[in-house]
């Protein structure tokens, strides 16, 4: 286990998250509207694990809508947790260790109750269960994650902002308001 990843991150520059309406922030490279834009909390975390496998499956899905992942631990951590996941599929991993995509998106760091807390450890027992664990993490335990719809036009149409880790989002609702 990396104990490292239970160090808080440094605090970064961060926009308060974009409102249903407004316009997106600035976008990874890979995004082309509409898109469904999903920030990890880091490789390794069972939740991440289940947000991609879920975007990976609705990428299948829904081919029209480009699927992007971000992650904020260094590209060749990405890219090997990436590997031992089974890919992304027709969605994108991209990484931003600056973290200045999750800043702009208003994507913070969190506490200690939002992945310790009794909601975060009642789901990752429930991931557990179906044989999602901790993998070798990599990053921090602190980051926060957040998923956003946008439309075709450059609109955010849906967010989420869990209220503890084990929150997921409901992916086709984004999908649904992302293609309007």
């Amino acid at each position: 286990m990396n104990l490292r990843t239970f160090l808080p991150l440094p605090v970064v520059a961060t926009s308060e998250p974009p409102a249903v309406g407004d316009a997106a922030p600035v976008r990874p490279a890979a995004a082309r509207d509409p898109a469904v834009i999903t920030f990890l909390r880091h490789p390794g975390c069972p939740f991440a694990e289940q947000t991609v496998r879920a975007l990976r499956a609705a990428a299948a899905e829904r081919p029209r809508i480009e699927w992007v992942a971000v992650s904020h631990a260094s590209r060749e951590a990405t890219s090997e947790w990436e590997r031992a996941i089974g890919g992304a599929g027709a969605a994108e991993i991209v990484v931003d260790e600056p973290r200045r995509l999750y800043g702009a998106w208003g994507v913070a760091r969190t506490g200690l109750g939002h992945f310790m807390g009794p909601g975060a450890l009642r789901a990752v027992a429930r991931l557990a269960r179906k044989g999602i664990r901790n993998r070798h993490p990599q990053g921090s335990r602190w980051q926060g994650a957040g998923t956003f719809a946008v439309d075709a036009s450059g609109f955010v149409r849906w967010r989420h902002l869990p209220t503890h880790a084990g929150d997921l989002p409901d992916l086709r609702s984004a999908a649904q308001a992302a293609e309007g």
